[in-house]
């Protein structure tokens, strides 16, 4: 009687596909979730945004003057620099590099 070799099951190529699908989506996650933006620096460039558009409006209008409204631009600078320095600044905990 001759013996039959054992054979080894290999693995379906659409387990192969599947895993790597799944692999592929994850990455995919991880990546958008990396490179989404910071709430904290949205809701900052946000609400400086519009206090910059209401100035600009109050002062077209001459409703503000000259000196007011330059302090509300140089606010409205700082809280921009904040929000980048939160946005893009070290994500360790330590000094934020800008």
């Amino acid at each position: 009687m001759a013996k039959k070799k054992y054979k080894k099951r290999q693995h379906s190529t659409t387990v192969e596909a599947k895993r790597q699908a799944e692999q592929e989506r994850l990455a995919d996650e991880k990546s958008r979730s990396r490179n989404r933006m910071n709430p904290t620096a949205r809701l900052l460039l946000y609400g400086d945004l519009v206090f910059l558009a209401a100035t600009s409006l109050l002062y077209a209008n001459k409703l503000l003057s000259d000196v007011v409204s330059g302090m509300c631009t140089i606010i409205g600078l700082i809280l921009l620099i904040l929000a980048l320095r939160i946005q893009f600044g070290s994500k360790n905990g330590g000094n934020p590099k800008l």
